[in-house]
């Protein structure tokens, strides 16, 4: 499983020059380059406090001196630290503040630097698209202005937007240009070849990435530095393409970012077999995975843009009001010499600034009319999640058979609009097939998946397949083209009501209670992971006077406000009541669980199944 990283390294490319000097620029003096080294070490030592008074005072030191390239790294400095370590709204602030700093002072070095700031930040936010026209930018700003300038980190910038897309020949392509700009510094060679070895390992060039990782670690070498957050990643993966797998699950625990470090432990514990590890690791992987991918905060990166339409409106009102207070007093004071020159000035200014006022007003009306677009567009999504809703709920089984040897109940309440768990049965004849589901993620791509699977069973059960059998072909259906790596983890059944035997698998599903206690179970892997797995079937002989009760881990795992779980034994005590029917004793369970988390938010689907044979 080849996982490419995004790292926020980029930040550091803009302002380091490797081992000797910290800021790239003609020579400083010793007062300004001492702050400035200051500077640097309390931002790769994330000294928040030292570092905001360090900044701000080489920003001060070099505000209205000769030193502007200084003076707009320091804000550009800022502006990331703050985005990413402290607050991001007010980074944003300090992105456009540098922009609108650079357009008064008609700075071309400015504008560079602003641009480069943005094309970071929405690096960093996940907005690959908008991030590679800032970098595109900035290097036709470079190329105007500043022909002397480093454009490798604009390349380098490219190279984390291309690795995103898996487009690896772009990614070999922009690292190329990196290395062959004239006086790159040691810090963006070795980024550039890190770039390198990412592409190869991910291409599956097994020669090519030991060679690259060989060239990388002679300039580390060479220029000293550990490598960044690149360095253990690369580690990992050199131990992983000569298939040391010991020494690659020893070295993911230096892996800063969750979502790697869950990614990588998937990976190599696959490799050697243990599935049940790898399983593990790949649902903490897909739940990182949700929450940076989660609407919120697709919500906060549309209000990002929206402020950044309104911002400039703002400013430009408060421009214009300047100018029209500053006319005044310029009238006021040549009213009583000059009155009919005072007139002719006035009117021309008047009939200007009314033009503006209308280019302010239409800007202004431009950025309500895309905030009242987002609105309907946020309505319309939440109309069809509703929609979606009402058509999963008619997926699932509302009526249940009403006989005298068996009493089956099912029910599933979604945590968000749609759900991914789900269940389902069919009766042929004196054959009860019954399932229960719980598809990996949340959201409306686990209740597409969830769909998928509820199709399929309903199709298999038809041909009268073992349970065992019915998981084999699921698995197989399912495996291909899996790139998202989802899966469900599946309880599938097969009561013979005649004779009440009972045949089972169990797909690395949660074990089922049977008259109150846990089965004991073979823990097969989930549905949809590996194609080479093997399913194997169990059975009970006789399934009269007893009660079945499947569920999903929404169930156990639900919390309450003191982040305490429902648990295993709180469900097991309950089932070892006489709770009535199977009707009875699914809302019974389901009320203890909701009486349990109280007003907190739910955090994963409450699906559970009973069968009570007679």
């Amino acid at each position: 499983m080849k996982k490419k990283v995004s790292l926020l390294f980029l930040m550091l490319l803009l302002l380091t020059t490797g081992a000797t000097r910290v800021w790239a620029e003609e020579e400083l003096p010793p007062r300004l380059q001492k702050l400035a080294d200051e500077a640097y070490h309390y931002y790769s030592s994330r000294g928040t406090e030292n570092f905001f008074e360090a900044i701000g005072r080489v920003k001060e030191a070099t505000e209205f001196s000769q030193y502007q390239e200084t003076y707009y790294r320091a804000c550009t400095y800022e502006a990331i630290y703050m985005f990413e370590y402290v607050d991001r709204k007010k980074g944003v602030e300090l992105s456009h503040a540098i922009y609108h700093h650079a357009k008064e002072d008609k700075s071309n070095v400015g504008m560079y630097f602003a641009t480069f700031a943005l094309g970071t930040i929405r690096e960093q936010s996940g907005n690959y698209g908008l991030a590679e026209k800032s970098f595109l930018q900035a290097l036709e700003l470079k190329e105007q202005y500043l022909p002397k300038e480093s454009a490798a980190p604009c390349y380098l910038g490219l190279c984390e937007v291309a690795l995103h897309r898996k487009a690896y020949e772009e990614v070999k392509e922009y690292a190329r240009k990196a290395l062959d700009e004239p006086g790159i510094l040691p810090m963006n060679q070795i980024t550039a070849w890190s770039y390198r070895c990412l592409a190869r390992y991910n291409e599956g060039d097994s020669l090519g990435f030991e060679e690259a990782y060989k060239e990388r670690a002679m300039l580390m070498s060479e220029h000293g530095g550990q490598g960044g957050l690149f360095g253990e990643l690369l580690n990992v993966y050199q131990a992983k393409n000569r298939k040391q797998w010991a020494l690659a699950l020893q070295r993911t625990d230096k892996l800063i970012h969750a979502q790697n470090r869950c990614a990588q432990k998937a990976s190599i514990y696959e490799h050697m077999g243990d599935l049940k590890q790898a399983l593990y690791w790949q649902k903490q992987a897909r739940e990182v995975i949700d929450s940076l991918q989660s609407s919120e905060a697709r919500a906060q990166m549309n209000e990002f843009d929206t402020e950044l339409s309104l911002t400039y409106a703002e400013n430009d009102i408060k421009e214009e009001k300047l100018a029209k207070e500053r006319m005044m007093l310029i009238a006021g004071g040549i009213l009583a010499a000059i009155i009919i020159s005072f007139l002719t000035i006035y009117g021309y200014r008047r009939n200007k600034h009314m033009k503006s006022l209308q280019v302010v007003n239409n800007k202004l009306q431009a950025a309500y009319s895309k905030l009242e677009e987002t609105t309907k567009a946020k309505e319309r999504i939440e109309s069809e999640l509703r929609i979606a809703r009402e058509i999963q709920k008619r997926m699932l089984p509302h009526v249940f058979p009403r006989r005298r040897d068996v009493d089956i109940y099912a029910m599933m309440t979604p945590a968000k609009e749609v759900g991914g768990d789900l269940y389902a049965y069919a009766l042929l004849d004196d054959l009860l097939y019954f399932c229960v589901g719980d598809v990996s993620g949340k959201g409306v791509p686990a209740a597409l998946y969830m769909a998928e699977v509820t199709r399929m069973f309903r199709t298999l059960v038809d041909g009268k397949l073992t349970p065992d059998t019915i998981a084999a072909r699921l698995n197989h259906a399912l495996v291909e083209d899996n790139e998202q790596g989802m899966f469900v983890t599946m309880f599938i059944g097969l009561i013979h009501l005649k004779t009440g035997h009972m045949e089972f698998c169990n797909a690395g599903h949660n074990p089922p209670l049977l008259n109150g206690e846990y089965m004991k179970i073979e823990s097969n892997a989930p549905i949809g992971l590996w194609s080479e797995v093997e399913f194997e079937g169990e059975e009970v002989e006789d399934m009269h006077g007893k009660t079945l009760f499947v569920y999903t881990d929404g169930i156990n795992e639900a919390e309450n406000a003191n982040q305490e779980q429902f648990g295993d034994e709180r469900l097991k005590a309950l089932l070892q009541q006489d709770l009535g029917d199977a009707r009875q004793t699914s809302e019974t369970i389901h009320k203890a669980v909701e009486e349990f988390v109280g007003e907190t938010e739910p955090s994963d689907d409450l699906t559970k199944m009973c069968i009570i044979m007679k």
